[in-house]
């Protein structure tokens, strides 16, 4: 194959990534593997293509032998970071963009570097890092706003949102931010009395505002309305909408909302720990960590970790 024609897959490969053509990058890595399977370009579009496609236990194998086999290749160690990431490893992940960085400073690692310090909690070197990111990436006013938002600097966080808004007056995800974060702001009451104002008018309450409206019902002392409405959304919620619900209902100690809600998401979030604490604490407050049991046993072919957990809620169902 001339080198030609091999840039021109190279090219159309990288394009397929970008606009989340998975298909078609799929098609076009079968054949960089047959006519240049070795080359650390190919191997890398594979490990891209891996985590694009959330086929993580492979892309976890491939990254280790790429790391050791390219350990200068800046762009390896970013691919090996976004994983980590997305894998929730924040600090392996803050290893290997620093690393990166080292090897070939970038803008895009350094955003990366600024979203993965939010999620550790090194809020100042995040916000420096995320702020000079705005000249290269706008979309870094959402990493931003969340930020904020994690120092409980709401005010901030909301003005960050108005500024993305400003210049991306339709972007649906930062407009129901701004939703959410307003109705934090809110007093419990007002917010209460803003939702019942809507369905007297016989709308519906914005996905945005629902967590926050049904946390507020719980706090307040009016579990039973709050459950009441969770019960007449519990069929029509998105997956999104369902496990931020289930996190509120897990913190009221709603505990079998939370283990209803979880267990129904569980498929998409076998590689959380996080979520599996939650699932199996609540499962346990339930008396149903026998069905949990059951639940992890059909996903085991595609999560193999999940057999040490069955065996550790076998133990807590015998010894409670």
């Amino acid at each position: 194959m001339s080198k030609a024609v091999l840039e021109t897959l190279r090219h159309n490969m990288r394009e397929a990534l970008v606009q989340g053509h998975l298909r078609d990058a799929e098609d076009i890595l079968a054949i960089l593997k047959k006519e240049d399977p070795l080359s650390r370009e190919t191997l890398g579009f594979e490990l891209e293509f891996y985590i694009s496609s959330s086929r993580f236990a492979e892309a976890d194998a491939l990254a280790r032998q790429l790391c050791s086999l390219f350990p200068e290749s800046g762009r390896i160690q970013f691919l090996a970071g976004k994983l980590a990431y997305r894998r929730k490893r924040y600090e392996e992940a803050e290893t290997c963009f620093r690393e990166s960085q080292r090897i070939y400073p970038s803008p895009q690692t350094r955003y990366w570097l600024g979203r993965t310090l939010t999620q550790i909690g090194r809020f100042d070197e995040a916000e420096s890092i995320l702020l000079s990111a705005r000249e290269h990436n706008p979309r870094a006013l959402l990493d931003l706003a969340w930020l904020y938002e994690r120092k409980n600097d709401l005010e901030s966080a909301l003005g960050t949102y108005d500024e993305f808004l400003s210049s991306h007056p339709n972007d649906s995800f930062a407009a129901e931010q701004r939703v959410r974060i307003r109705a934090k702001m809110m007093e419990p009451v007002a917010l209460i009395e803003e939702v019942s104002a809507l369905e007297d008018l016989g709308e519906a309450v914005p996905p945005a505002l629902f967590p926050e409206y049904v946390r507020r019902l719980f706090e307040s002392g009016n579990a039973p309305r709050a459950r009441e409405e969770i019960a007449s959304r519990m069929k029509s919620m998105d997956a999104k909408l369902a496990v931020q619900v289930a996190w509120v209902c897990y913190k009221a100690q709603a505990y079998d909302l939370a283990y209803t809600l979880f267990l129904a998401h569980l498929p998409t979030n076998l590689q959380n720990p996080k979520y599996l604490v939650a699932l199996e604490s609540a499962a346990a407050k339930c008396n149903r960590i026998s069905e949990l049991i059951e639940a992890y046993h059909s996903h085991l072919p595609q999560a193999r970790h999940l057999y040490g957990r069955c065996k550790s809620l076998a133990r807590r169902s015998r010894h409670p």
